[in-house]
């Protein structure tokens, strides 16, 4: 009995995590990475008013609420390393899966997202 219900707890587990899992880059990884001139793709997730407040030099700003609708335009850089970003980590781990979901497979979260980057100047 207690092989069986570890089995259900590990099979249960196994359902609920996703098929990928988005992995996460660390603003001074990021910083390296555009210095040397290898810049991932970066977007912005977070609303228009917020990226217009002030965003991470050269991101593409895509809202969450709207990456459905712009994998279209994404399609482009399926193959490349993408780093995405919120302003708390929520809607860029939702734009992560979506765009797991759609196939990309190099999506990468931004660890402290734009306040952490906002910190780091």
């Amino acid at each position: 009995m207690k092989s069986l219900i570890q089995i259900l707890v590990i099979t249960c587990s196994l359902l609920a995590s996703p098929l990928w899992a988005a992995d996460s880059i660390s603003i001074s990884e990021l910083k390296q990475a555009m210095q040397a001139g290898k810049t991932p793709i970066i977007i912005d997730v977070r609303d228009e008013d917020e990226y217009l407040a002030g965003h991470i030099p050269g991101a593409i700003l895509v809202p969450a609420k709207n990456v459905e609708h712009h994998l279209d335009m994404l399609e482009k850089y399926k193959k490349e390393e993408i780093v995405l970003y919120c302003q708390s980590g929520r809607r860029a781990s939702a734009a992560a899966t979506t765009l797991e979901n759609a196939g990309f497979k190099h999506v990468k979260l931004l660890e402290g997202d734009f306040p952490g980057w906002q910190a780091s100047k």
